[in-house]
């Protein structure tokens, strides 16, 4: 039979069959049984999910959903994909990198989700949250090793402390003491991961009406920077048509553009092997963060439960980068961040299970992103200086919302939900330019505000003609706050925030067991999606960088299925696959040779148009009291560009990825796993981006093959 998981999607417990919202949920078991250690692990077993690192392997992902991305570089930029961690929303990109253990639970939820979550969940919501202390003993350990000298520990433990208190700590390291990227001159012992991370949770419960949770987190991150892959892109002096961008570099030929082209020193990559490059900086992440959350649960009545949610995070980031990829100091950076949020959310909501159920609350966030400089530039082997950013973006929210569910009778239920945001934005910003071996100028300093307000809402009809079957359908508008470039801005006019965007989503689906063994997931939607918030690599101030600028908007269509199969007994299949329709309407950018072009009918980058994922999972009793389990993970994506110029040097190929494991648990509860990620060692780019102007563009390639074993005891 297969398993129902209850999920906390619409902030009360629910079985995942009965929500009418397409979601995908996996318990802390599942998750550290497949070797998922971060949030970019998910997306080999969701269907439409694609989570990609702009700054490599080691950095912090961004997150497109159903073909929505902000594709972005910059952290002060909006997410379309909101991100909670124990219900606390994480209001920057950086703020993504957390490492993931001890989980209870993760979903996944598609289409806007305004109405409970609020900004920035555009394209949909993931949370994930912790196992919390209870009053029932138990924990684990695990250990892993693997190759790169890769080591791993994970460990929680939990339980009563008195009548009233209970308690669980957890706690994760990772390390590798070599790594897989190389250096011509320098070992092979660069992109190595380095990273611990720890939490502390306590639970007052003095009756059943009345209890306070409380929990805090630590992290440091010392990992390497994950290295760029240079290819060059202009034609060498002495041949026609000298520094002009070469042919082979327009083809999208990695190996011919290195072979015959230089950058903008004179310079190329031949080595012919993306993970050992020549390179001028090796870059190391500095990156400390903790935080705590508080959460009250009140049962008022017997009719009326009062919550009240608090959150605090802090995160101070240092981060070096070549990002020219090359021996030349044409792009080498460091990004620092200081960033720090409050929130508080208090709800009301219904505890009865009468036909009327219904949450209401008010929301209030502030966050800070700062950088004393946010981005510093290296420029010296381009034009002889560099670039400092210094900016502070302050963000104020509040918000009210309430949704109301009511069931005619047991087939039919209506879902309605509104919630009004307010926005307040103020940003300073100052550019300071420095030659090199002189004194730094200031080229312009300025400030600017912003606030916007606009509302978000849902309308949803939920029809159960059967115990095993749903058949939903919603309307649901979501939105995003503008907000304001951060790097290389010359004047006042660039300080002008970017408008806020807008989404209608239409969906209709069906969640159908349809066998005791079998059970279909299938859903079709369109996103009318209005003043969209992208990014663009253009020349505005001598540098081509990443600005962020509105568009008119993009019609976004698409189709989901997901089946869950036990054929027989102890054998276990299932998989999804999807595909989007996208068509932007008018768009203007600059293309690689400064002409103003429009990229209307285009897609957007980071969206491929079909993907699919699959696992198979064969247990089998090998002994008296011991069971061997095989499984084996697939996840398929089609092309993706990766700029909205779709040009052909930084696509990413279509691709098919595979993972192993082969378990072995025992009564006892021990369990011993050989696993492999990337089982082909396919090698495909991520991550690309262009800077014509010195002559290169740098590309980011996937993790190689890694293998090991695990070793865990339960308790």
């Amino acid at each position: 039979m297969l398993q129902e998981i209850i999920v906390t999607s619409q902030h009360r417990p629910e079985p995942i069959s009965t929500v009418g919202i397409t979601i995908d949920a996996f318990s802390g078991d599942q998750l550290r049984e497949a070797g998922a250690a971060t949030a970019r692990d998910l997306a080999f077993y969701v269907p439409s999910l694609m989570i990609k690192l702009p700054q490599g392997e080691n950095s912090y992902p961004e997150i497109s959903l159903r073909g929505m991305s902000a594709d972005n570089f910059d952290e002060s930029s909006p997410q379309v994909v909101g991100v909670y961690v124990d219900g606390i929303y994480q209001s920057s990109p950086p703020l993504l990198g957390f490492q993931m253990f001890d989980q209870q639970r993760v979903e996944v939820l598609k289409g806007p989700q305004g109405t409970l979550y609020g900004r920035n969940t555009t394209a949909g919501a993931i949370n994930f949250i912790s196992n919390p202390a209870s009053f029932t003993s138990g924990g684990y350990v695990q250990g892993d090793y693997g190759n790169y000298e890769y080591t791993k520990f994970e460990g929680a433990y939990g339980g009563a402390i008195t009548d009233v208190l209970a308690g669980r700590i957890a706690a994760k390291a990772v390390r590798e003491f070599s790594g897989p990227q190389a250096d011509p001159s320098g070992g092979n012992d660069k992109g190595r991961t380095n990273t611990t991370a720890a939490r502390g949770s306590l639970l007052f419960k003095p009756s059943e009406d009345f209890e306070v949770s409380l929990s805090a987190h630590v992290g440091f991150d010392r990992s390497d920077s994950w290295p760029y892959v240079q290819v060059a892109a202009l034609i060498p002096k002495g041949q026609p048509n000298a520094g002009q961008l070469c042919p082979q570099f327009l083809a999208g030929d990695i190996a011919g553009a290195n072979a015959n082209c230089v950058d903008y020193a004179g310079l190329h990559n031949n080595t012919g092997n993306p993970y050992n490059n020549p390179r001028s900086l090796y870059g190391k992440h500095h990156n400390t963060s903790y935080g705590f959350v508080a959460e009250v649960n009140w049962n008022l009545n017997d009719a009326i439960k009062l919550t009240s949610l608090s959150g605090y995070d802090h995160l101070d980031r240092r981060e070096g980068a070549d990002e020219d990829a090359g021996t030349a100091v044409l792009i080498d950076t460091v990004r620092s961040n200081q960033i720090q949020q409050y929130s508080e959310e208090l709800r009301l909501s219904s505890r009865d299970s009468g036909p009327l159920t219904w949450i209401a609350g008010a929301y209030g966030s502030r966050d800070t992103l700062g950088g004393y400089p946010i981005f510093v530039s290296d420029f010296t082997d381009w034009f002889g200086a560099s670039e400092a950013d210094y900016s502070t973006l302050t963000t104020k929210t509040a918000a009210v919302f309430g949704q109301m569910e009511y069931a005619f009778n047991s087939e039919f239920k209506l879902i309605g939900g509104l919630r009004d945001t307010w926005v307040k934005r103020n940003f300073d910003y100052k550019e300071v330019f420095t030659p090199t071996g002189g004194t730094g100028i200031t080229l312009f300093s300025g400030q600017n505000t912003l606030s916007q307000s606009d509302w978000s809402g849902k309308i949803g009809l939920n029809y159960t003609p059967t115990a095993d079957m749903l058949i939903y359908a919603s309307v649901s508008r979501g939105f995003d706050a503008g907000t304001f470039n951060a790097y290389f801005l010359s004047d006042q006019a660039a300080l002008a925030p970017t408008k806020q965007e807008t989404v209608i989503n239409y969906e209709i689906g069906i969640k159908d067991r349809l066998t005791p063994t079998l059970r279909m997931n299938l859903a079709v939607f369109y996103n009318n999606w209005d003043n969209i918030i992208l990014t663009e690599i253009e020349d505005r101030s001598g540098v081509n960088a990443p600005y962020l600028t509105n568009g008119k908007g993009a019609d976004i269509a698409g189709a989901e299925m997901e089946l869950t199969w036990e054929p027989i007994h102890n054998l276990e299949v299932s998989g999804g696959t999807s595909y989007t329709y996208e068509r932007l309407r008018d768009l203007f950018e600059q293309n690689l040779f400064g002409e103003t072009v429009n990229l209307k009918g285009g897609r957007l980058a980071n969206s491929p148009e079909v993907m699919a994922n699959a696992t198979v999972r064969y247990g089998m009793t090998v002994a008296d009291g011991f069971r061997l389990t095989p499984q084996i993970d697939m996840k398929y994506e089609s092309r993706s560009q990766r700029d909205l110029l779709n040009t052909p040097i930084l696509d990413s190929p279509a691709h098919t990825l595979f993972n192993g494991r082969l378990s072995l648990t025992s009564d006892s509860t021990w369990d011993t796993a050989l696993w492999v990620h990337n089982l082909t060692d396919k090698h495909y780019v991520v991550e690309a981006y262009q800077v014509v102007g010195a002559g290169m563009a740098g590309l980011v390639y996937n993790q190689p093959r890694t293998y090991g074993i695990s070793v865990a005891k339960h308790f």
